[in-house]
């Protein structure tokens, strides 16, 4: 099966299946309002992207991320539930990282947070990333309604956690 990465170019090119992933895919403190990742899509001056994952059957899943200078932010990265363990979510990634060229940081739920977070930590370990454990990391909050949630960052590549973590803070979620 033929996996690849499609650039979304403007908002009116985001599938519905996109938004319908989206939603189930994240709880709702963890999702920016999609009104505002419309504008970003939009927004070419942005260091945002969004990218549709495609097989040979169609839309497989999605990957949100922000292009910095020296790190590529991965926000959001779902792939269809059905399709999960066919290794369309490690195409993608590896896609990703060949394309980024530079560290790619991500945030997950600390390991004993939930039965599934040990398990998105091992799919990235898998390939390549190391667990920044003992940097504390707040996952600040995207609307006022939203709370703010413990989360760790991991990365590709050597990075200085500070440094991401100033970056997310001013670009992302515009809390600094």
């Amino acid at each position: 099966m033929n996996t690849t990465l499609y650039h979304l170019p403007y908002s009116n090119s985001v599938p519905e299946e996109l938004i319908a992933l989206y939603n189930a895919s994240f709880p709702a403190d963890e999702r920016r309002p999609v009104d505002s990742i419309m504008a970003l899509i939009d927004d070419h001056d942005s260091p945002f992207n969004a990218y549709v994952i495609k097989t040979d059957n169609g839309f497989a899943g999605f990957i949100t991320t922000w292009d910095f200078d020296d790190m590529l932010y991965v926000e959001h990265f779902a792939t269809n539930p059905e399709l999960r363990g066919q290794g369309i979510g490690s195409d993608a990634l590896n896609m990703l990282m060949e394309l980024a060229d530079k560290p790619v940081v991500l945030e997950v739920e600390p390991e004993d947070s939930n039965p599934l977070a040990s398990r998105r930590i091992g799919f990235y370990r898998r390939h390549g990333f190391m667990l920044h454990s003992d940097y504390k990391y707040i996952q600040p909050p995207y609307t006022p309604e939203s709370q703010s949630i413990e989360m760790k960052l991991m990365s590709s590549a050597a990075i200085d956690p500070d440094r991401a973590r100033a970056l997310l803070y001013k670009h992302v979620y515009r809390a600094e």
